[in-house]
């Protein structure tokens, strides 16, 4: 790289903002603009924390039958299987009191 106003050859030059080429004459170069920057900027769009205002899950549309609060709907949570000898496993969650329960066997 040579530099724009006198075309001798650019040397690398350390400053705070990192290594750049620079002129051995002192020339600056217009295409290299030595600029820092404020990393630690803080979020100016600060958001709100998210709240369920009924208490009831709302991804809890299974017909299932709570053992614990006897709430009729749950989330139905499914976890794939590692290999391919085994089943998924299926767990459902209660929509009220957040109960989980394996199910056993296959579901249809």
């Amino acid at each position: 790289m040579f530099c724009a106003s006198c075309g001798s050859i650019l040397l690398p030059k350390k400053t705070p903002y990192g290594n750049w080429m620079s002129c051995p004459k002192g020339h600056s170069q217009p295409k290299m603009v030595e600029k820092g920057y404020d990393s630690e900027e803080k979020n100016k769009n600060v958001g709100s924390k998210l709240e369920v205002s009924d208490g009831i899950n709302h991804l809890a549309v299974y017909d299932y039958l709570c053992k614990k609060c006897g709430h009729g709907k749950a989330e139905m949570l499914e976890i794939g299987a590692f290999y391919s000898d085994e089943d998924n496993v299926v767990k459902m969650k209660c929509g009220k009191c957040g109960f989980v329960e394996r199910l056993e066997g296959k579901i249809k």
